[in-house]
């Protein structure tokens, strides 16, 4: 296919796009193409909304009574709600708060209290996890006298067994962007007695999770990737209903207490999955993240499923015909039901390009040794960015 069919091909498919409403909620540079939503998400306009009712009317004119008379205590479980319907989660499992690594910390310490004996007495964890998800679990592992060891996601069923207390893992590879078969290796801990955690940074807003369906223990995630919660934006935890009022977690703080404002001597731990909160809720950032949820309100993760592998597909088809013989190999599976969010494009001066691409307005990012990373984002990516962006590498060697 010509580069001119292609960019042909990517209007009509713009045309038909059951997904280009979205791109109007969301407040888009004109002089940037931005495939980095696996990162950071761009700003919509809700979340700028949000923002400025907290601050303009809520801080200023409520002040310390919105506490009580506005939505702040609450906004931590009502965030987690919006979360909770696009990861497959019954409401009331999910609570908003804390980064990412704090919350993993949190939800593997209270799986390893829950789990581990003299005997079971291992921490398992996927060898090309995250780092940070890897120097949290190293830390869990020595505060509770387990012994760490590490394996590629493929291979945990093998390494199962009676000794296995915890084992953590990321649902999508951060640079391949490989999906791991989370029902059977869950399935897999179960049947020895392990408990499971994953890590659904990547995943969340970009694929179903399904985390009831496939009897997910506890999950972590990021807000501020897929679902454009902003910089440093609160991360959530998950706990599955059978198992929070049995657990606790390492960080016991007024927010997580059955009674906050009885400011009694001992603490008592809320029930169900608000016993997860630390401190005070972070207001503005928390009320930016639910105000950017709302577009998940409107578009259901099945949507924009289809759409990121539309994406994707029509992008591995442009690197077929313009680009694997130009010194570039893809570094993602080619079957779209094993590919997440994002394609890993392979190149010996990948470092380079990505510093050209940035300069000329196409915003991916590189990741050690040799991966650009391209984040196909169904919300508000239109087809036309994709053939530009074909066409720009194409140029590049």
């Amino acid at each position: 296919m010509s580069m001119s069919s292609y960019f042909a091909q990517a209007e009509s498919l713009d045309a038909a796009n059951p997904l280009a409403p979205a791109r109007q909620l969301f407040d888009l540079p004109s002089d940037q193409r931005y495939f980095l939503g696996n990162s950071l998400g761009p700003l919509t306009h809700a979340a700028r909304e949000a923002v400025n009712q907290a601050v303009n009317a809520e801080w200023k004119t409520g002040l310390v009574r919105t506490w009580h008379d506005g939505d702040w205590f609450s906004l931590a479980t009502a965030t987690g709600n919006r979360i909770a319907h696009i990861i497959g989660a019954p409401s009331g499992s999910v609570i908003a708060g804390d980064s990412t690594s704090i919350a993993l910390f949190k939800v593997l310490s209270a799986a390893a209290q829950k789990n581990a004996t003299p005997t079971r007495n291992v921490l398992l964890c996927d060898i090309n996890n995250f780092p940070t998800d890897r120097y949290v679990a190293r830390s869990v592992a020595d505060l509770f006298h387990l012994h760490y060891k590490e394996c590629a996601v493929s291979e945990m069923a093998t390494h199962f067994n009676d000794n296995v207390a915890v084992a953590t893992a990321s649902m999508i590879d951060f640079r391949s962007s490989e999906i791991h078969d989370v029902a059977s290796v869950t399935a897999a801990a179960h049947a020895v007695g392990a408990l499971v955690v994953w890590d659904l940074a990547h995943a969340t807003g970009i694929i179903p999770c399904d985390v009831e369906r496939h009897g997910i223990d506890f999950a972590v995630g990021c807000g501020y990737k897929y679902i454009n919660g902003g910089p440093g934006a609160p991360a959530f935890m998950y706990v599955a209903p059978h198992l929070v009022n049995d657990v606790q977690q390492p960080i016991p703080g007024w927010f997580g207490h059955d009674a906050p404002f009885a400011f009694e001597d001992t603490y008592r731990p809320a029930q169900g999955i608000a016993r997860f909160s630390s401190g005070t809720t972070n207001v503005l950032s928390m009320k930016a993240l639910h105000g950017a949820l709302e577009v998940f309100e409107k578009f259901p993760i099945s949507s924009i499923r289809a759409g990121s592998i539309a994406l994707g597909d029509y992008f591995i088809a442009g690197f077929d015909e313009h680009l694997s013989s130009s010194g570039f190999s893809l570094g993602s599976p080619r079957n779209s039901g094993a590919r997440g969010g994002h394609v890993a494009l392979l190149h010996d001066r990948a470092q380079e390009l990505t510093e050209e691409l940035i300069g000329d307005g196409f915003i991916v990012d590189f990741r050690p040794p040799n991966v650009i990373r391209i984040a196909l984002s169904p919300l508000f990516l239109r087809f036309d960015d994709v053939a530009a962006l074909i066409g720009r590498l194409s140029d590049a060697t």
